[in-house]
């Protein structure tokens, strides 16, 4: 279902809970035009170039997706090409110093790059104290039913405070964390569902796109054990 992916890639954000999560950001960590700021996985760009222009902030993003080309592109455009850079690298192996940078962000990917590899990696490129922002998609509890998990997705099922200890053990103080709205995914999945169903209506025997299988999962029982959570935690 190519329409439905371009869709999908088109939107500002590519993961639940990403404004909430921006919001986060400018709650808990001070930044200006000072700070040094490294962000993985930052799809289009859009956290990066937003706290650029709202705190003249440098922002690295670094990203296996070509999506690296586009933000660049938009960066240059915005006219932030000499504050906002996107390279292409590993989030669990960054192309980065030691202590390199003020605030390190993730949202809706550690889990993707791998958590604990994820946050490791965010630990060595961050100063003394520096703060981490992350997102990510946690359940109720660890032993959802079948019928709550898509297809593409495999265990384990963590829990909010078996993220956080996960937190804990990559060497951070957690100052804030919190389960997001559950509205975060039902507005994730708003823009996509029309077009998803006249494609399911125009070929009803065709192939299951992996976002539409992840949207049956949720509509069958995911509303009940999916979960968005969000921290805030400093380097120890």
């Amino acid at each position: 279902m190519t329409d439905v992916w371009n869709l999908y890639i088109a939107q500002d954000y590519l993961t639940p809970g990403a404004r909430e999560t921006v919001d986060l950001v400018r709650r808990h960590v001070p930044l200006d035009a000072g700070a040094r700021v490294l962000e993985i996985a930052p799809g289009r760009g859009t956290t990066a170039l937003t706290l650029a222009d709202e705190y003249g902030c440098r922002v690295l993003g670094v990203d296996l997706h070509a999506f690296v080309n586009y933000a660049q592109r938009a960066a240059i455009k915005r006219g932030l090409g000499d504050r906002v850079s996107f390279v292409r690298g590993d989030g669990g192996q960054l192309p980065v110093r030691d202590a390199a940078f003020d605030a390190a962000i993730c949202i809706g990917a550690p889990s993707i790059v791998g958590t604990e590899r994820c946050l490791r990696a965010m630990h060595r490129a961050l100063c003394p104290g520096g703060a981490i922002v992350v997102s990510d998609w946690t359940w109720t509890a660890a032993d959802p039913p079948p019928e709550a998990v898509p297809p593409h997705v495999a265990g384990p099922f963590v829990t909010l405070d078996a993220y956080a200890s996960a937190i804990r053990a990559a060497g951070f103080r957690i100052a804030h964390g919190e389960p997001l709205p559950q509205r975060v995914w039902d507005d994730y999945y708003a823009p996509l569902r029309g077009p998803i169903a006249d494609q399911r209506a125009a070929d009803p025997e065709g192939p299951v796109d992996p976002i539409e299988a992840e949207m049956r999962a949720y509509d069958a029982a995911g509303a009940a054990w999916w979960s968005y959570s969000a921290f805030v935690a400093r380097k120890t």
